[in-house]
């Protein structure tokens, strides 16, 4: 990682350079945070702070001081918001708080002091040092500050306008800025000041999917603790400026596409369970939300009497189309070419004449947006910025086209003027914003900004404990013996790329398996010797690589056509997800790409897990009932495949083959969250299960299995991000952590 401070002279490479206090030590030209040798995840604007306060140890830093420093004169942002984000994550880092203070101490409406001692780590020269043949002296650290002074003593800060100040483009890039340009400008003229963005929310978790209310008057949004899509959390309404939320879910379920009627008497949203992708709704006052239309996502009203939505047409194939509220004169507008394809939001323009849609492709990843027309006349074009865009909204006058997308890895905010215009970022730093509502009057957006965190947990007998807290973590594994976890991760932030790490249990050393590649997916070889994976080029295509373990060979490419998900199969074979005719089905090939066939001719939506004897695949399904999917598990060698269980579940083995998990199980219609822990029978790869699988814990009951609560751990019930262990009720799983509040962001 680059330094973030001016690199000294090598004449005096001894200088300041690190900085220790208590059991820290902060590197200035690594800008790394470091704790008895560990590094500490500290993003590039928090470590800016706190390496100004150290360096001003027991001086008071004043919160005017602090915003030059730390934003750029033109920078336009939020400086409480960004004050408050980053000193929160200081302390955290640094296991400090505001109420008992044992570093930075926070001086009301003045600014903040470090009041711990400091103490400087010379750097050693490399060459003509003082001790014997060449090598440098041992030096004891030195410190730099005295005991700080009372909080009331005034003290004059050290900081100056002339000293250790950064390029403006250096912090600009990495400081919290969210950066709102005027709408039309020149990007060489000078923009005025812009007013602060106004906080709406102040909830401890998160809030996401910003709704407004047709009179302006009131949002709704959906709370939630881990974020993802669909949202597991609960719909709100608050009145503006200062009313209380109010909860109007209780049901636990996953929702998102959160809208106002017209008369704005009622909030809609999508409900997506077991019983379907459906369309609820409810009074704005409270209530019991009720059926508003069945197999209806991403509802939103044209006028009073005529709706605008997505319905799945087969398995997940979700297209868009209109009708009136009661679902008669129902029309047609658009179908994802892909089987997989979900159009998941629709926008109509003011006038009634475009569309903009948001949408997921064949591998269930989010695509560019698209425009089309209404009527259904074309497949229109893709618009925003060339990235994942997941939200979209129009202006009330028609000329913008507004987007939250993610490029890079980082979510923001884009606008395009319509139809034709290029796409333009405008808002950027190290928070991230998802959503986009527009105000009434066009003149401000809203939106759900602050960040996401995660870190990798093992729950054992013993309770959870964290094991890598590093960086953004996704997709663990164990080791079929048990000694190392697997796992993807971004390192520094979410732009970097994804790599894949493993974890050494016993001693607690991580280390990269496959670096320089940003991974989508992959799977460790029986023997831990290979890694397989696949990539999504700058294209859009997706690759297949196979790389050795212990790096005695370079990766090498395998297949280069669109294929994803590959897994190792037997008999030195590789098995993944390739589309034909607009549909996916499971292959199987040679670890050389030779021999290439179709291992199925029943289409598949993607693969969920393999066993570990390598002899049978799970993949999600298409089936013509509700829900449209299902886990099914497919034999590798030919013979009837075996129905897991239904939508999206977690069906995954144990690493060692002896045990098998299903969850989440219903008991009277609802989700328990909990998981069946079935025994496999000796020479077999799965246990035996009723023909329709497992759905509820009655069905658990009958296959001689036990039941483990996991709702604590795989709160999305999906089981992505969690992986069972060795023994019966150890699991390792990704912890996600939401940070995030809306706010109306202006435009002019």
């Amino acid at each position: 990682m680059a330094s973030i401070y001016p690199q000294p002279d090598p004449k005096t490479a001894t200088q300041r350079s690190r900085l220790a206090f208590d059991k820290f030590e902060l590197d200035l030209r690594s800008g790394e945070l470091r704790k008895e040798g560990r590094k500490i995840r500290l993003q590039a604007q928090p470590f800016q702070f706190l390496a100004l306060l150290v360096e001003n140890a027991g001086e008071v830093v004043t919160r005017e001081e602090v915003c030059r420093a730390l934003w750029p004169e033109k920078t336009f942002v939020d400086f409480d918001h960004g004050l408050a984000v980053a000193v929160n994550k200081i302390r955290e880092a640094l296991n400090d708080s505001a109420e008992n203070a044992r570093f930075i101490e926070t001086l009301p409406k003045r600014g903040y002091r470090f009041i711990a001692p400091v103490r400087e780590v010379p750097t050693p020269q490399k060459a003509n040092g003082g001790g014997a043949n060449g090598t440098p002296e041992a030096t004891r650290p030195t410190e730099l500050t005295a005991p700080p002074q009372p909080a009331n003593h005034e003290v004059r800060p050290t900081v100056s306008t002339g000293r250790r100040w950064l390029p403006a483009t250096t912090v600009a890039a990495m400081a919290i800025v969210l950066v709102i340009w005027l709408a039309g400008r020149p990007r060489t003229k000078t923009a005025p000041k812009l007013p602060a963005y106004t906080q709406l929310t102040n909830v401890s978790n998160a809030a996401f999917e910003p709704a407004i209310s047709p009179d302006g008057r009131m949002i709704a949004f959906i709370r939630s603790d881990t974020g993802g899509f669909p949202f597991a959390g609960e719909v709100y309404t608050k009145l503006l400026p200062d009313g209380e939320p109010v909860q109007l879910t209780h049901d636990g379920w996953m929702k998102y596409g959160v809208t106002f009627s017209p008369d704005g008497s009622r909030v809609a949203y999508t409900l997506a369970s077991y019983h379907g992708w459906n369309a609820e709704s409810v009074s704005v006052l409270g209530g019991e939300p009720r059926l508003f239309l069945s197999n209806a996502a991403g509802l939103t009203w044209l006028d009073d009497q005529h709706v605008l939505f997505s319905e799945i047409k087969t398995g997940l194939h979700m297209g868009l189309v209109t009708a009136s509220a009661n679902r008669s004169g129902l029309r047609s507008i658009y179908l994802p070419e892909h089987e997989r394809g979900m159009a998941h939001y629709s926008h109509a323009s003011p006038d009634h004449k475009w569309v903009l849609v948001v949408e997921m492709g064949g591998t269930g990843a989010w695509q560019r947006c698209r425009l089309l027309p209404f009527d259904g006349s074309s497949e229109g074009a893709a618009v925003g910025p060339a990235g994942a865009c997941t939200a979209a909204a129009w202006s009330p006058d028609e000329k913008w086209m507004y987007f939250s997308a993610y490029v890079n890895g980082s979510s923001h905010l884009w606008r395009q003027g319509f139809p034709n215009g290029e796409p333009e970022q405008i808002t950027s730093g190290a928070t991230e914003e998802e959503g986009v509502a527009v105000m009434a009057d066009g003149r401000s957006l809203v939106s759900a900004i602050g960040m996401n965190e995660s870190g990798i947990w093992m729950h054992d007998a013993h309770g959870d404990h964290l094991i890598s807290s590093e960086g953004y973590a996704s997709m663990p594994a164990i080791s079929r013996d048990g000694r190392r976890v697997y796992y993807l991760l971004r390192r520094q932030s979410p732009r970097s790329p994804q790599e894949l790490w493993a974890i050494d249990l016993t001693s607690g050393r991580s280390e990269p398996v496959v670096s320089g590649f940003s991974i989508d997916s992959y799977d460790v070889s029986p023997d831990g010797e290979e890694v397989v994976f696949s990539i999504t080029t700058s294209a859009g295509s997706s690759e297949i690589w196979l790389a050795s373990y212990d790096h005695s060979a370079g990766p090498r490419r395998v297949a280069s056509s669109g294929e994803h998900s590959p897994v190792f199969g037997p008999d030195n074979e590789l098995i993944f997800v390739a589309a034909e005719g607009g549909k996916n089905y499971l292959f199987r090939m040679k670890r050389d790409g030779s021999e290439r066939r179709k291992m199925t001719d029943a289409p598949i939506l993607d693969i969920r897990s393999v066993s570990p004897d390598r002899r049978w695949v799970i993949a999600g399904t298409p089936v013509n009932e509700m829900p449209s999917s299902a886990d099914v598990a497919f034999p590798v060698d030919g013979g009837e495949p075996q129905r897991i269980c239904p939508a999206v579940c977690m069906s995954k083995w144990s690493p060692d083959g002896t045990r098998f998990y299903v969850t989440p199980l219903l008991q009277n219609g609802a989700a328990t969250g909990a998981a069946v822990v079935i025994p496999v029978p000796k020479g077999k790869s799965l246990p035996d299960l009723p023909p329709n699988g497992i759905r509820s814990t009655q069905d658990a009951a009958g296959v001689g299995g036990k039941l483990i609560d996991l709702s604590l751990i795989d709160p999305g019930l999906g089981g992505y991000n969690v992986a069972p262990g060795t023994a019966e009720d150890t699991f390792v799983y990704v912890k996600t952590t939401a940070h995030r509040n809306l706010f109306q962001i202006p435009l002019q």
